[in-house]
């Protein structure tokens, strides 16, 4: 009898190591089908951001001060902007600053919210199902706060490469870009990347 009770021990320990081992399995597999499909589907939302497409908006301003000889008046150009500023500039560079790098949390956390501090005056921008919604106001929860002046941003319409040129104003300082939410949150909207490709961190 004691016998049989050791053999039934035995195969009951057998029986729940086997079920451990299915039951890691399990859990192995069902993690690995959550990042595939959540990288699928950033993916997917990802595609549709990168074709977002806007024309510069200083090019009829840069073509209206374009002197007989082909040169352009840099200044009267960044003047002019200025008095213009409007959307179309912020949705510009936030193209350039890496937009298509980011997508919906697929954990909870929403959309990527941005907001520009530039020469005190607030404003924001949120991509919701593929477009980017800019205001001139402030907004809750953003993301990452981006801090610079209007004239650099339309030093970097102007430039040759702007992603270039962002690279160097944010290494030189003349952007500021401020982490608000915490990582999980950033790196499930995609930030990390653009981030990095800003600093080189």
């Amino acid at each position: 009898m004691v016998g049989g009770e050791i053999l039934i021990r035995k195969k009951w320990k057998i029986f729940k190591k086997i079920l451990k081992i299915l039951l890691v399995v399990f859990l192995v597999i069902v993690v690995f089908a959550i990042i595939y499909f959540v990288g699928l589907s950033a993916k997917n939302t990802k595609q549709n951001l990168s074709t977002i497409v806007i024309e510069n908006p200083l090019k009829n301003i840069v073509y209206a001060n374009v002197n007989e000889n082909g040169e352009v008046d840099k200044n009267k150009v960044i003047e002019q902007a200025l008095l213009e500023f409007d959307v179309d500039y912020i949705n510009y560079i936030f193209i350039a600053l890496g937009v298509n790098n980011l997508y919906k949390s697929k954990i909870g956390f929403g959309n990527p919210k941005v907001e520009f501090d530039l020469d005190g005056e607030v404003w924001s921008s949120e991509i919701n199902n593929g477009n980017l919604n800019t205001k001139k106001e402030s907004i809750d929860d953003e993301d990452i706060r981006i801090i610079m002046s209007k004239k650099e941003i339309i030093e970097s319409l102007l430039a040759k490469d702007i992603k270039e040129f962002m690279i160097e104003s944010v290494k030189s300082r003349r952007t500021n870009i401020e982490m608000i939410a915490g990582k999980t949150e950033l790196l499930s909207k995609g930030y990390l990347k653009m981030y990095s490709d800003l600093t080189g961190e």
